[in-house]
């Protein structure tokens, strides 16, 4: 009885928000007032970020169910979309405070990766498990545009050489923001050194950087690479700068 009360009580809380489509039109104090612990994990996560859609005013009641329910992944998360400077600081508190990167408050803290140290983003992107690398590429995205090219590949070092496609692909979207003849080059290892997929993407990357250095690149790529697949790919997006 008691369950199936409580699933009924989650349908109607459900029903109330998805009809509220403009987070603005609801109430943050009947949001922070409806949450529970007790409920369903993804209720929790939708009553969370909508607080967080809903700017300072979200923040300030996200505070108050922080002191009462503890730290929460839902919390951490909504943190990150309500764009508040106070938002920010708690979530780098939280980061300094653990002797272990947690990936939900990496991943709320991305829209702030120009706050995070050089160094900070290296040991990130040091760490071997995928989901930490792929928090701390998507930080060094709204980071990326405050350094240099040989900074940016020296940060990348090791997601370059990283044997999951994931992390290959979205280091590959990072460099393809760049034109430098050292990204370019950078590009052609991943060409030589990568299987199909990562390969396809970084020559694809080249062609859309579209200059005189990503050309020069393709042009020597098509001349020497043995493997059949890849130079016709070479080949096809050289043929696409001259259009």
């Amino acid at each position: 009885m008691i369950k199936s009360s409580l699933i009924c009580k989650e349908e109607v809380l459900r029903e109330k928000i998805y009809l509220t489509r403009k987070s603005s039109s609801l109430d943050p104090s009947w949001l922070a007032d409806v949450y529970s612990s007790s409920l369903a994990e993804d209720l929790r996560y939708l009553i969370s970020e909508r607080l967080g859609s809903l700017g300072e005013k979200g923040w300030q009641h996200l505070k108050r169910l922080i002191d009462q329910e503890g730290i929460q992944p839902e919390f951490i998360y909504a943190s990150g979309l309500c764009y508040q400077s106070e938002a920010k600081d708690w979530l780098f508190s939280q980061l300094n405070s653990k002797s272990k990167f947690q990936v939900e408050t990496l991943q709320a803290l991305s829209c702030w990766g120009g706050d995070f140290s050089i160094q900070l983003l290296k040991n990130i992107l040091s760490e071997e498990s995928q989901a930490i690398r792929l928090a701390g590429l998507e930080i060094l995205k709204f980071k990326a545009h405050q350094i240099n090219d040989e900074l940016l590949i020296e940060i990348l070092k090791e997601p370059i050489s990283d044997f999951r496609e994931a992390v290959v692909l979205k280091t590959i979207r990072i460099l393809q923001r760049r034109d430098g003849i050292i990204v370019c080059n950078e590009l052609a290892k991943i060409v030589r050194h990568s299987h199909k997929k990562n390969s396809d993407a970084a020559l694809i990357a080249l062609g859309s950087i579209a200059n005189t250095n990503s050309i020069q690149v393709l042009l020597r790529l098509s001349q020497s690479l043995d493997n059949v697949q890849k130079k016709e790919m070479a080949l096809k997006q050289l043929s696409q700068q001259y259009r």
